[in-house]
C-alpha cells in the first residue's frame, strides 16, 4: 500500500471521531490538588543558590525555584503574608515564567 493510500484510510476511518475517542482524555487537576506533585521533591532541598521557595505550575508541570523578591511577589499574587520563612512552603499557579505566561491563580501552600 502506497503512502497516499495508506493516509486515505486512516483519513476515512478517523473521520466521523472526535479527539478524546482518538487520543483519550485527561482531566487537569485541581489547582488546590497535589496531583502530579512529587511530594519527595517538596523536600528536597534547593538546588540554586539564594533560591528561597519552588513553584509548580499546572499548566506545563514545571518546578521552578524563586528567590526571595520572586516569592514576595507571588506570596501577593496569591493573597497570603509572606511567611517569617519559606522552609516549609511551596506555590502552585497556573503560568509561569517556564510556560511564558502570566502567574495566575497562585496558592501558596504548606508541606505537611
Amino acid at each position: 500500500m502506497t503512502p497516499k493510500e495508506q493516509w486515505a484510510e486512516i483519513s476515512t476511518t478517523m473521520q466521523n471521531k472526535t479527539k478524546e475517542d482518538v487520543l483519550g482524555q485527561i482531566v487537569a487537576p485541581a489547582l488546590g490538588d497535589n496531583s502530579g506533585i512529587d511530594e519527595e521533591k517538596l523536600r528536597e532541598p534547593l538546588y540554586y543558590d539564594g533560591s528561597v521557595v519552588r513553584c509548580f505550575c499546572f499548566d506545563c508541570g514545571t518546578s521552578t525555584e524563586l528567590l526571595q523578591d520572586g516569592a514576595e511577589h507571588l506570596a501577593k499574587l496569591s493573597g497570603a503574608e509572606t511567611p517569617a520563612s519559606w522552609e516549609n512552603f511551596y506555590f502552585v499557579s497556573q503560568g509561569c515564567v517556564v510556560c511564558n505566561k502570566d502567574y495566575k491563580n497562585v496558592i501558596l501552600k504548606e508541606i505537611k
